[in-house]
């Protein structure tokens, strides 16, 4: 794998896996502050955290072997890339599009032209935070690279160079003006107008709504399961005990105990899971009793998922495959998208502000 290839797959990767990490926070923070969440945004926010992961792998790897680093100078005069251009050739047009001073210098400007963009797009800023944070990021990556990653090696084994600093910022400015431009034409195209309204406005219970729910039910699950796990190992490495490859019997009861329980007193206090908490899902009415009707609802969903998942079992896997395809058919099969197990529990279900709404 090429040099240019690595640090696009690492920032791929490790943008994925903090986009798994953020996604439970980032759709209460929609739901509550937008009231729902819109494909358009969720894309931008997505590229912007591989943009951010793209920005520290292409300036910093590939990390070189510390015996064979070679010191890089610093290059303090400003302008320098002019002289640089005209080191080779610029007789004509093709010879400047292939000049490697005029790419470089490119490179820096299209490099940070993304950092204004979504300065505008997601957090609302204009020119003046363009351009402090283009400054300010650019200063912290050279930073980086001149103090050897603070520390990590011996001397800095790339360029400190004040050019990149001015063409970065130069880019980021360069991508809030064409924000300004484009993005007031784009969401003339948009569904803006559900985008816009109160977040307390109430809205449809729509099949991608459920399934966003159910999303977050899932990773709940998994990630307190892990942070259980992590934490568990974290103590016994600081109680100077060797880790060991298969955690114990009672730190997978704890860790499967953790959001079982979580999503248990959920359903049975408040006829719903975490997940649907959060995207503003309630239950509107039931024919069983209530009780009945949120065990119920508590077995055929979230709590018979995660038994099911816990359990090393041939005909565990197979049974919640099965229950998993069931589940998915049924939210766009059933009343109101309310999926399989409300709709064994005879339960329906409504937004949460319908209430709350004058």
């Amino acid at each position: 794998m090429g040099n240019f290839a690595i640090p696009a797959v690492v920032a791929v990767f490790v943008g994925c896996g903090l986009a798994v990490l953020a996604f439970v926070p980032f759709v209460a923070i929609s739901y509550r502050r937008r009231g729902q969440m819109t494909l358009w945004r969720t894309a931008s926010w997505f590229a912007a955290l591989i943009y951010a992961m793209s920005l520290w792998t292409y300036t910093l790897l590939p990390l070189p072997d510390p015996t064979d680093v070679t010191c890089a100078p610093m290059q303090l005069r400003p302008f320098q890339f002019v002289a640089d251009i005209f080191d080779y050739d610029t007789s004509s047009l093709s010879a400047l599009v292939s000049n490697p001073a005029v790419l470089q210098a490119t490179l820096n400007v299209v490099l940070f032209m993304p950092l204004g963009w979504f300065l505008r797009q997601l957090a609302g800023r204009g020119l003046v935070v363009a351009t402090i944070s283009g400054a300010l990021v650019s200063l912290l990556i050279e930073l980086t690279q001149f103090t050897g990653v603070w520390g990590l090696y011996s001397c800095a084994y790339r360029v400190f160079d004040v050019d990149d600093l001015m063409l970065n910022t130069l880019g980021a400015v360069a991508g809030s003006l064409i924000a300004l431009l484009v993005l007031p034409l784009a969401d003339e195209t948009l569904p803006s107008s559900a985008d816009s309204r109160d977040p307390e406005t109430p809205r449809p219970i729509t099949a991608t709504r459920r399934l966003i729910g159910v999303a977050c039910d899932v990773l709940i699950v998994w990630l307190s399961s892990w942070a259980v796990l992590i934490i568990f190992s974290a103590v016994e490495m600081l109680a100077g005990q060797s880790p060991v490859d298969e955690p114990g019997f009672w730190v997978r009861v704890s860790a499967f105990a953790l959001p079982f329980v979580a999503q248990l007193v959920s359903v049975l206090t408040t006829g719903v899971t975490l997940g649907e908490r959060i995207v503003f899902i309630t239950p509107a009415g039931h024919s069983l009793p209530r009780p009945a009707s949120r065990l119920l609802r508590f077995i055929v969903g979230i709590g018979g998922y995660t038994v099911l998942f816990s359990l090393d079992l041939p005909i565990a896997g197979l049974l919640l495959s099965i229950l998993v395809i069931v589940s998915f058919v049924m939210v766009f099969t059933t009343r109101n998208h309310r999926g399989l197990a409300c709709a064994v529990a005879q339960m329906d279900i409504a937004d949460a502000r319908a209430g709350r709404t004058v």
